[in-house]
Parts: C-alpha cells; sequence; structure tokens
C-alpha cells in the first residue's frame, strides 16, 4: 500500500525534474530564464520555510534576514578582500545559523502570534542596521558588484544558464534534506509539536531543542540561496534583500501550494511566481505581485487551508498530522514518522 501510494509522487517529481532540467534549452528568452531562477529561488526558501513553519506549525517572518545575511555577507568579502563567494557562502550559513540560534532561544519561548511577532521585530532590527550601517552596506543604496569576466570560484557567468541550474542544484537538494528529515525522528517530533506541543513536553522531550534545529537547518540554506541570487542579480539593498515583503513572499509558497507537505512550497512557487510576473506586466506595478499574495493567502484559509496541494488526491485519507489522543503512546512507539 505504502508503495501505491509513493508512485504517483514519484512520476511526478520525475517529471517535473525532466521539465526543469530542460526548461533553459526550450527557451531563448533571458527574462523568461529570470523567471525560472526565480522560481528555484523561492521554491527553496518556501521550503526551507516549510521546514519550521509547516511541519511545526511555528509561522515566522524573518526568512527574508538570513537571505539578506547570506548576500551581504558574501557581497562584503568579494568586494573588500575579494574572498570568493563560495567562502563567503560558508560563511554567511555560519552567521545565519548563530542569528537562528539566538532568534529561537528567545522567540521559541512564545506561541501562536506572539512569536510571528518577535521574528518580525527581529528583521526589522536586521533591515533597519542595513540601512543604518552605511560604512558597510552602502545603506538604502545598495552594494553592487561589478561584472569582471567568466569565473565560477568567482560566481560571474555571460548569461543566466549557470544561476538557473546552480539554484536547481540547490532546489534539489534542499528537497532531499526536507524529504529526508520528514522521515526521521526529527520530522516526527516537529509534527507532534505542531500537534499538542504540551503532550511532547510531558514525554521529557524538549520542543525547543527539535525547533532550533529545524530553525538552523532552514536558516543555513536560506543563506546559501541568497550568496547566488545576490550575485545572480549583481545588487542589493536592504529592501530587496531584508524587508517583510521577501519574508511574507517565502512564507506563501508554503502557505498556498500546502503547509506540511513536500511538494507544498513547489506548487506555491510554480503557480505564484509566473502569476505574480503577469500581474506585474498588467497592472504596471512592483507592488501588484504584494497585492496578489495577500488576496490569495485569504482566498486560500478561508475557501483551501489545505493549500493547492489537497486537489491532488493522492495521499491516504487519515494520514494527516498527529492526533492529540493518544499522542504519548505514538511517541513512545515510533521514531519515525512519513510525509
Amino acid at each position: 500500500m505504502r508503495t501505491a501510494v509513493k508512485k504517483p509522487w514519484l512520476i511526478a517529481a520525475g517529471i517535473a525534474l525532466i521539465i526543469l532540467g530542460a526548461f533553459p534549452l526550450f527557451t531563448g528568452s533571458n527574462y523568461l530564464l529570470a523567471v525560472g531562477v526565480t522560481f528555484c529561488v523561492f521554491a527553496t526558501l518556501g521550503s526551507a520555510w516549510n521546514l519550521i513553519g509547516g511541519y511545526a506549525g511555528q509561522v515566522g517572518w524573518c526568512y527574508a534576514t538570513f537571505l539578506a545575511i547570506g548576500a551581504y555577507t558574501s557581497f562584503i568579502l568579494f568586494l573588500r578582500f575579494g574572498i570568493s563567494p563560495w567562502l563567503g557562502m560558508l560563511a554567511g550559513m555560519a552567521i545565519s545559523a548563530l542569528a537562528a540560534v539566538f532568534i529561537g532561544s528567545i522567540s521559541f519561548k512564545l506561541r501562536g502570534p506572539f512569536f510571528s511577532l518577535s521574528t518580525i521585530a527581529f528583521a526589522e532590527l536586521v533591515r533597519v542596521y542595513l540601512n543604518w550601517h552605511k560604512d558597510l552596506t552602502k545603506g538604502s543604496n545598495g552594494l553592487v558588484v561589478p561584472y569582471r569576466q567568466q569565473n565560477f570560484w568567482h560566481l560571474m557567468f555571460d548569461s543566466s544558464h549557470m544561476y538557473y541550474y546552480i539554484l536547481l542544484v540547490f532546489l534539489i537538494i534542499t528537497v532531499l534534506i526536507c524529504w529526508r528529515i520528514s522521515l526521521s525522528r526529527m520530522g516526527y517530533f516537529l509534527r507532534a509539536i505542531k500537534a499538542d506541543e504540551d503532550a511532547v513536553c510531558s514525554l521529557g522531550i524538549s520542543p525547543n531543542r527539535v525547533k532550533t534545529q529545524a530553525f538552523v537547518i532552514s536558516a543555513m540554506i536560506a543563506s546559501a540561496v541568497g550568496t547566488v541570487y545576490a550575485f545572480f542579480l549583481s545588487y542589493i539593498d536592504p529592501q530587496s534583500m531584508a524587508s517583510l515583503d521577501v519574508s511574507t513572499k517565502i512564507g506563501t509558497m508554503a502557505i498556498v501550494g500546502g503547509l506540511g507537505t513536500l511538494s507544498g512550497p513547489l506548487i506555491g512557487a510554480a503557480f505564484l511566481v509566473p502569476l505574480s510576473e503577469v500581474a506585474n506586466i498588467l497592472l504596471g506595478s512592483s507592488g501588484a505581485g504584494m497585492l496578489l499574495y495577500g488576496l490569495l493567502l485569504i482566498l486560500v484559509f478561508v475557501f483551501r487551508p489545505e493549500g493547492i496541494v489537497s486537489f491532488l488526491n493522492w495521499k491516504k485519507k487519515g494520514s494527516g498530522p498527529i492526533k492529540k489522543e493518544g499522542s504519548s503512546v505514538s511517541l513512545r512507539k515510533g521514531g519515525n514518522g512519513h510525509a
């Protein structure tokens, strides 16, 4: 029975991978390729956000902060010291991990809207700092990396194709990480925390420790994506990298696609990224995308809280989140959960 349930998803994943891999070969438009890059970026970020926001139900709005840490760390190290962005990426991931531990140590003590508000407050502090520290970040003027010549070590390429494929590899690796976590003890505990955190505490398990581990992993993923995305854009500023708008876009990918599912953020990004581009073109405003995100969030919350993925009825009935009844028995019996 388990094989029958998984087989359609494996076929769909294979077809999607072939389409994504062949996409640059069948488009001669730099604009469409840029849309493909944006899809890979937000699908990866949405998957990372889903680890803590979907599986554990901890809806945080600070992932633009980790994106910005990766972008600014690699930019500053490259511009000031000539250090390769790949090494800058590792430095940004380390800083993001420390930031996630700091945020988690404070915010995970809170629940519900108080947790969300605390993450917004931290993200705004980082954005204000990036605007204020002009000697380091150039403030609202932003930082620019001038193109020199094609060089993989410097993350500079003559076309967008290499950026697309690098980010596609990041997306695949992120999905594999999320899949592995969803089947692990950590994934089982995260779903249990979402269902009943008090029951988890009663069994001697530390919810904050489990949430912090998932938070650190997702923050490091977002930071790594921030490095590649920044060099693709070749320009960054606090508004484009560290604003609440960006954090909202990241979370929306998972919410619209389907919270707590492996394919939800991918479906959400495949639906929202092109739709946002169409809205911006038709309405002639870069803010049209945010208006669209807001309307879609309202519609999803009201009519389809499970997200777009709920229309694909391949999942067994009754395989939802861990129920409160008997949760203590379930937690004692199992170490592995299933997505």
